[in-house]
């Protein structure tokens, strides 16, 4: 039976997010899955999971701990971070599953999860910060319904309809922004980036079979986007960013 979707403002009755139907099987045990361990950090102590599971780069790098690449994609840093990648997941995650079948999902989902490890290790190999969350796998997901519904329109904040393929563009933007701007504390978007490319390159590969994807923004409008920001910081730095903020 072929399952209707809804996003955003649907009738008098209130707000649909997701899928109208059922959760699919995988979605919905990769919640569960992420809500219980959630409880049991709080439980036993975060720290102590966060010890043997999180990714910690320079571990995996030097001592080749890869067990962390998958374990980290199931604890979280708070309440908040858990209820955003699992809402992403299920208004996001439900119909790919069913448009793909629970295998190939679940391989998609974890390599994402774990391509994003690998790239935040490479870009952070010698930090011994804990990385924690489903935030690569997450954002690989937002990559592949992008492929494959670049015109599916969404209410931006439930106020503003727009193209799922212009909303990918920008997060791609904004999170090479973000990554080049960052420390490395805090949130790790070089793992972001890296579930959404090892996402697409797959896709790409797999789609060669005969799989027709969407057409999705080519490189070169996210390369201007790139370079316009470029411009304009080095106007700012040429005639002055203005007065400091404390």
């Amino acid at each position: 039976m072929k399952q209707r979707y809804r996003y955003g403002l649907s009738g008098p009755g209130g707000v649909h997010l997701g899928p109208a139907g059922p959760v699919p099987p995988v979605v919905k045990a990769l919640i569960i899955a992420n809500i219980a361990v959630y409880v049991l950090q709080r439980l036993v102590g975060g720290n102590r999971l966060i010890d043997f599971f999180a990714l910690y780069p320079a571990d995996l790098v030097k001592n080749f701990q890869i067990w962390r690449l998958f374990t980290y994609q199931f604890l979280h840093g708070g309440v908040l971070h858990l209820l955003i990648n699992m809402l992403m997941l299920w208004m996001f995650g439900s119909e790919l599953e069913q448009r793909w079948g629970p295998r190939f999902f679940i391989r998609y989902y974890f390599l994402c999860g774990i391509g994003g490890g690998i790239t935040y290790a490479l870009v952070r190999f010698d930090s011994s910060m804990a990385t924690v969350g489903a935030s690569g796998a997450i954002y690989g997901v937002l990559m592949a319904y992008g492929m494959w519904f670049p015109n599916r329109i969404v209410l931006l904040a439930f106020l503003f309809p727009v193209r799922v393929r212009h909303v990918i563009v920008f997060l791609i933007v904004a999170e090479l922004l973000q990554a080049m701007e960052s420390t490395g504390e805090g949130i790790a978007y070089a793992a972001h980036l890296g579930g959404m490319a090892f996402g697409y390159v797959y896709l790409r590969w797999w789609s060669k079979g005969g799989l027709g994807l969407g057409a999705m923004p080519g490189w070169h409008d996210v390369k201007r986007a790139y370079y316009r920001w470029r411009f304009r910081r080095l106007q700012k730095k040429r005639f002055g960013n203005g007065p400091t903020l404390h």
